[in-house]
């Protein structure tokens, strides 16, 4: 069970903390901030912010100072906050997980230091469809800013679309304080060690090795919507928490993040076709992102990635 996966890594991080003492340790001058939501950001809970975090200062001490927690294995995993008890120590299928600047965290919260412009996001969920989600785009503009330990990291704009199209996506991460550095489209489709925003219509970036991985479903991604052909035209299938069709979407944009093993996450941004990857790449910095995995866009409204909406609805089906 999910819980057992980490057992082994918390008794050993335990260990090592046995008979020691801690002071609060040195502050480091900035915010980092939390969020609480359920159903895959579809509910908020709790919003709060952290001065100065010291060395001291756990991802589970912060939670701690906001919400009402239960918590096991010494303070490292969090079992219920604010009366919502994951489940899956009793064979259940809803659970808390966070992320860290949209990385996944895989250590126990006891674990995890709070940093200077840590966004720290809790969410309860069901994981059944997918118990590992690698990275999700809801802290934007992170992971870009801080990375995943708190370094800025090296950033590319990948452009497989034309330049009108794909200039809105490196205007998003400037207004953000990034800084990046946009590839042309005949530049080869890797880059080693650089957090990627790969902008173009989906039948340019499939080939990318990451973003194929969307084709596989959110067992294997962590995005729950695949494009695929409807009456010969590419359409986006938006699924709901089950991993089962719940919309489709024609005219449609994606924004969604993947990570393959340890390499930094790719952030596709991407659409049915050109137009729509243009539009997918606007949306970056508008605020439609906060607490999503993923977004979709069509006919001018956002659509939360994965959907509310029932499973297997007729709209979902291709006719």
């Amino acid at each position: 069970m999910p819980r057992a996966i980490a057992l082994a890594a918390a008794v050993t991080a335990l260990a090592a903390a046995a008979g020691c003492g801690f002071g609060p340790g040195e502050a480091v001058p900035g915010e980092a901030s939390l969020r609480v939501t359920r159903e895959f950001g579809a509910v908020p809970m709790v919003a709060a912010t952290l001065e100065d975090p010291a060395e001291t200062d756990t991802v589970v001490r912060f939670l701690d100072a906001h919400a009402d927690l239960e918590t096991s294995y010494g303070d490292n995993f969090v079992d219920s906050i604010d009366g919502y008890a994951g489940s899956t120590a009793g064979g259940g299928d809803e659970d808390w997980f966070f992320f860290v600047n949209g990385y996944w965290s895989d250590v126990g919260s006891g674990e995890r230091r709070v940093l200077a412009g840590d966004r720290i996001w809790w969410d309860y969920r069901y994981w059944q469809a997918a118990y590992r989600v690698p990275a999700v785009v809801g802290s934007w503009p992170e992971p870009f800013l801080h990375g995943e330990g708190g370094d800025p990291p090296s950033v590319v704009v990948q452009c497989l679309t034309s330049r009108a199209d794909c200039e809105p996506a490196g205007a998003a991460l400037a207004a953000a304080g990034v800084d990046a550095r946009t590839i042309a489209p005949a530049a080869p489709r890797s880059a080693p060690g650089s957090l990627r925003l790969l902008v173009g219509p989906w039948g340019e970036i499939r080939d990318d090795p990451a973003a194929r991985s969307i084709e596989s479903g959110p067992g294997e991604s962590g995005v729950y919507a695949t494009f695929g052909r409807c009456r010969g035209e590419l359409a986006l299938t938006v699924e709901d928490e089950r991993g089962r069709p719940a919309l489709r979407l024609d005219d449609a944009a994606l924004i969604a993040a993947v990570r393959r093993g340890e390499e930094q996450p790719t952030w596709v941004v991407t659409g049915t076709d050109a137009p729509a990857a243009g539009a997918a790449a606007a949306a970056l910095g508008s605020g439609v992102l906060r607490d999503r995995y993923a977004v979709a866009l069509a006919d001018g409204r956002v659509q939360p990635v994965p959907a509310a909406a029932p499973a297997e609805a007729p709209e979902a089906r291709c006719p």
